[in-house]
């Protein structure tokens, strides 16, 4: 099935500006509509180098439920029983003391968590829910400067997929969209400040 999705790309003027579409993607339920490269001509203006609501052909593609549910997971560090799985155990609760989230510990200054979806796919989103409020007080902020990367191999996870800056908010549920669609059997979740906290982590993407 095909049908039409938005796109924003760059303008380049030459004679008339033409348009090449890159990527882009709209979510429908539970599918997503990824638009193959196509390229416009247009007499249309074209404001600061951006040409809004290019139309190109996308095809349907059935999207699998979360992937990294109860899958084997792993972190950098530990503190205390905070383990790498309780961010694929599908509580969804967000205080850390009576629903378990993946804590590394928290002096590691690069921490790290990965998992083993156990097949290739290629990757459209990560979602990350955030700490939320305990005993402890509001910790939320130090979800910030994380990068979400995808490989083949553990030990070469590095295939760009999205960045997400922060700084978090009490049990914020956050998107990281991966628009060139990286194929991986591993994603993995970093930061170069200290301490990471996943509550739950899904991974969303389509067989290969």
């Amino acid at each position: 099935m095909n049908l039409l999705c938005n796109a924003v790309d760059f303008c380049f003027l030459d004679g008339l500006y033409t348009c090449r579409f890159r990527y882009g993607h709209a979510h429908l339920s539970n599918t997503i509509t990824q638009c193959e490269v196509y390229e416009i001509t247009t007499s249309k203006d074209c404001p600061d180098g951006l040409f809004l609501r290019a139309q190109g052909i996308c095809k349907i593609m059935s999207v699998l439920s979360d992937l990294a549910l109860g899958k084997h997971a792993e972190q950098s560090s530990t503190h205390l029983s905070y383990g790498a799985e309780y961010a694929v155990d599908g509580n969804r609760g967000t205080n850390i003391l009576k629903d378990k989230c993946a804590h590394t510990y928290k002096d590691d200054t690069n921490p790290w968590w990965r998992v083993d979806l156990q097949a290739v796919y290629s990757i459209i989103s990560v979602r990350i829910l955030n700490r939320g409020i305990d005993e402890y007080g509001d910790f939320s902020f130090r979800l910030r400067d994380v990068t979400v990367t995808v490989g083949l191999t553990e030990s070469d996870v590095n295939t760009p997929c999205g960045f997400f800056a922060g700084p978090g908010t009490l049990s914020q549920l956050v998107v990281i969209d991966c628009p060139t669609l990286p194929q991986g059997r591993f994603v993995k979740i970093s930061k170069t400040t200290r301490a990471l906290t996943l509550c739950e982590v899904d991974v969303f993407g389509v067989s290969v």
